[in-house]
């Protein structure tokens, strides 16, 4: 997934990343929740800052004991807040009342919801609010809430994500083979390449949200995570490269460039979009036919590295180009790019080709 964080940004803010670690299954910390939330009971628990916590809240008193999922649960039997030490290893205080600026705008509309995502913003920590009558679970990181589902929840919505990148994976391998089909035959249209780039956005867009629920299973995430991590191998630098060959320039810092910028396109009708990012204003029509440079296409030769590919493009121009040149064997311009062995270049060619 390291590759598709490098194109896409996280619909989760990067500040939840230490919140996650330390309540996903098999921490201390989510067994106290775990605790609390069986038992049916509320609780808003401060993490972080606790000089700026105890600005903002009266009353309570001072714990400052070693911190364990009973002492936690015990004490969030109380109507206060609780606070821990930044790395929630200490117990601070217990029974606060927080008084955030109400005039901190909050989409929140339960009492504790509202409190904690106040607190976040204004005493700049994490706050964990535990509804009792929803028994719902909350992470609150400068005013933004993200939800703690129950393991149950987060298996199913996992199972479900990697089952839906399976069948998207299919359906792009089917679409990817298409489209070089018509490649090779220089016949390749606008529709054709807007539905490929859709496929590979749609991946990337339930990939992120597949990981985002398996982060939070933590001890039970490995499997998952191995399916996940298998099916998304190889998609961003595939995606990348259908980018170079068709965008106005080529350039491998613009494509990613373009790739963020494409990832952010909900897959829908979003043609013209979708063109005017690679370079082509006004967008041309659907029916359009455009040449690829060949980049996806001859990256595929394993006897050419990276840089003789981009040789061979610049000095071509074109995939026609390069595949109608193969047929004859190739003529002295390979040699003169400094690629060795032409024959079997030629007939790396006719086996592509044939395995289309």
């Amino acid at each position: 997934m390291k590759e598709i964080h490098s194109i896409f940004d996280q619909s989760r803010p990067d500040h939840f990343d230490n919140a996650i670690n330390m309540v996903s299954t098999g921490t201390s910390l989510r067994e106290a929740i775990d605790m609390i939330n069986s038992a049916q009971n509320g609780a808003l628990i401060c993490i972080g800052d606790i000089e700026g916590v105890m600005k903002i809240s009266g009353g309570g008193f001072k714990i400052d004991t070693e911190f364990s999922p009973q002492r936690l649960f015990e004490l969030c039997k109380m109507d206060g807040a609780i606070l821990l030490s930044e790395g929630a290893d200490r117990i601070a205080y217990a029974n606060l009342h927080l008084s955030p600026d109400p005039a901190i705008p909050t989409p929140e509309t339960g009492m504790r919801h509202r409190s904690g995502s106040r607190t976040s913003v204004e005493a700049n920590t994490l706050v964990i609010a535990i509804s009792k009558r929803r028994r719902q679970t909350t992470l609150y990181r400068d005013g933004e809430g993200l939800t703690l589902d129950s393991d149950g929840i987060l298996l199913q919505k996992s199972n479900q994500g990697i089952m839906a990148l399976q069948n998207y994976r299919n359906n792009l391998e089917r679409a990817s083979v298409r489209l070089s089909f018509l490649e090779m035959d220089d016949i390749s249209t606008v529709a054709d390449i807007i539905d490929v780039l859709n496929r590979y956005i749609r991946i990337f867009v339930v990939a992120v949200e597949t990981e985002h629920n398996i982060d939070f299973l933590g001890d039970n995430s490995g499997l998952l995570r191995g399916q996940l991590e298998e099916l998304v191998r190889g998609l961003s630098e595939s995606f990348l490269l259908i980018i170079r060959d068709y965008a106005k320039t080529s350039d491998p810092k613009e494509a990613k460039l373009i790739a963020r910028e494409l990832v952010r396109i909900k897959p829908q009708d979003n043609t013209e979009e979708i063109m005017r990012l690679l370079g082509y204003d006004p967008p041309p029509a659907e029916e359009v036919h455009l040449s690829p440079r060949g980049f996806r296409t001859i990256s595929r030769i394993s006897m050419l590295d990276e840089e003789a590919v981009a040789r061979i493009i610049e000095e071509y121009g074109s995939l026609h180009a390069v595949v109608s040149d193969s047929e004859d064997g190739f003529d002295d311009r390979m040699e003169d790019l400094g690629i060795n062995n032409i024959r079997a270049l030629a007939k790396s060619f006719m086996r592509l080709r044939s395995t289309i």
